[in-house]
């Protein structure tokens, strides 16, 4: 065989090696229907709420399979403490025309109960407490607080509630209305992690890794290892997001990238410590002494200028004392 005809039966085996896959392109236009879907799924079979199905597709990586699993397998009861999910129902806010007094849990103060938040797991605090100090300096956490604290530390696709010992997940209406009315920019950035979450967390979706980012992902309908190819027109392999490397793993290719990478800096050192002989053009190190040096080859040379020595360039003695050195 010729080197085309080795290349093209070698392509057809490695063909018949790749696994199957069938992949989406999700764009950005298309990323919340995309999510939507899934969303409706668990809604119509569990009669859920929206934000109640987010909580367990995030706690299940977005897998609707493994949701339908674990209700089939453990029941309602334990797939709902799993994902921090609380079926009680509660007037989250009081209506404003209502006057009389509640306590909060943090302040233990009375306050107007169109003040307060009350979450599905029946814990109720206050919208907004004041930050005062004492002698030693007390602050008070209120919903609005704890919310912009985990939004800002990058937590908000799972806000938990507040109360100590409390594993249930917040109403994310709740929570943008709250943020919504301190900090409108806040509330968006909240929102828009809600609907990234569809790909960050979901591990049959990934990013394009092209750059500059073409902002599209890609959905397999299997998690396992295949390679696609995004509309921008990048290929890669999903399962580590490299160039295609079939029929070589993921975990060889990433060896191999290594060495490529360690033999590179051999090379950089090579080229920064060495110079080349004029003869044999082999890598040669001086490591003292003045700039004439011999090559294993015996050709010398002068490692300044990288020139071959004739013999009538050098006092006779020197030159001489030099090449008789084995």
């Amino acid at each position: 065989y010729g080197v085309d005809e080795f290349l093209v039966l070698f392509r057809s085996k490695i063909s018949s090696l790749t696994p199957f896959c069938i992949w989406q392109v999700i764009t950005k236009e298309s990323l919340l229907a995309a999510q939507r879907e899934d969303l409706q799924r668990v809604m119509d079979l569990l009669s859920l709420k929206e934000y109640h199905a987010r909580t367990l597709l995030i706690h299940f990586r977005w897998d609707v399979d493994e949701v339908f699993a674990v209700l089939v397998e453990e029941g309602k009861d334990k797939l709902y403490m799993e994902a921090g999910v609380r079926m009680e129902e509660h007037d989250g806010r009081a209506a404003p025309h209502q006057s009389f007094e509640v306590m909060c849990d943090i302040c233990m103060e009375e306050i107007p109960a169109n003040k307060k938040t009350m979450m599905d797991c029946g814990h109720c605090f206050c919208n907004n407490c004041a930050i005062f100090e004492l002698v030693i300096c007390r602050v008070r956490i209120c919903w609005t607080l704890h919310f912009t604290m985990k939004i800002n530390e990058g937590q908000s696709r799972r806000i938990r509630c507040m109360a100590d010992k409390c594993n249930a997940i917040c109403d994310e209406g709740k929570i943008n209305m709250l943020v919504k009315a301190s900090d409108p920019a806040l509330a968006k950035k909240f929102d828009r992690y809600l609907l990234e979450s569809y790909i960050e967390d979901n591990r049959r979706v990934k990013w394009c890794p092209s750059a500059p980012h073409c902002g599209n992902a890609i959905r397999v309908e299997d998690d396992a290892y295949c390679e696609v190819e995004c509309a921008c027109g990048l290929q890669f392999c999903f399962s580590c997001s490299s160039q295609p490397h079939s029929p070589c793993s993921c975990l060889m290719w990433n060896l191999w990238a290594k060495k490529c990478k360690d033999e590179s800096e051999t090379v950089n050192w090579i080229t920064v410590n060495t110079k080349f002989c004029p003869k044999c053009q082999k890598p040669v190190e001086k490591n003292g002494g003045c700039n004439l040096v011999r090559c294993v080859c015996g050709q010398p040379f002068c490692e300044y200028v990288e020139s071959r020595i004739h013999r009538d360039s050098w006092p006779p003695d020197i030159l001489d004392n030099m090449l008789s050195i084995d």
